[in-house]
């Protein structure tokens, strides 16, 4: 994970660090790969996203403070990811663990953004009508990982070509909100 991202989440880290983390917490990359299929559909409330990060578990936090560090870091990166999802790379080499020689390793956030998917399914038809390559170029880097080796390596062409589609995504998505929000204003 590249070190901007973990320098914006100490709290988080150090608590999964600390083993005390449910066991199958999301790791970063992952939760940023949730965060931006969710946020491509609408926000959802604090508890239900953070269940997922968590995988369905409750967390046990050392103190009071711990908790607030490391629940109030995650809520600002969900605000991050927000945020960054109209850039024209909503996923940067900032975001991803870096293997060399121009290389990132990008199936766990994919692995992430198909959970959200997962997590609320029913927005997602509409890309599946609409944007069905760009919705399998995203997902696809979770098994088809774009190298030889298939070890869920991409350069930078390739992740170039994800934030493509990631974008083409969001412009469907956000099409399909405006839609839905015509048709309850008109009713």
């Amino acid at each position: 994970m590249s070190d901007q991202v973990l320098v914006q989440l100490p709290s988080f880290v150090a608590y999964v660090e600390s083993g005390r983390a449910p066991r199958w917490t999301m790791g970063l990359a992952d939760i940023h790969g949730f965060l931006t299929a969710l946020s491509m559909v609408g926000p959802w409330s604090d508890a239900d996203w953070m269940s997922w990060i968590w995988s369905g578990e409750t967390p046990e936090f050392s103190s009071g403070e711990e908790q607030w560090n490391v629940l109030a870091e995650l809520i600002a990166f969900e605000e991050h990811v927000r945020a960054n999802l109209d850039g024209y790379r909503p996923l940067s080499v900032t975001t991803l663990p870096h293997a060399g020689d121009g290389w990132y390793f990008v199936a766990d956030w994919a692995e992430g953004f198909l959970q959200a998917i997962e997590a609320n399914p029913q927005p997602w038809q509409k890309a599946v009508d609409e944007a069905e390559v760009s919705l399998s170029v995203v997902l696809g880097t979770c098994y088809h990982n774009h190298d030889d080796e298939n070890a869920g390596y991409v350069g930078l062409a390739a992740l170039d070509e994800i934030n493509y589609h990631i974008r083409n995504l969001h412009r469907v998505m956000q099409k399909a909100a405006n839609s839905a929000d015509a048709i309850a204003n008109a009713a």
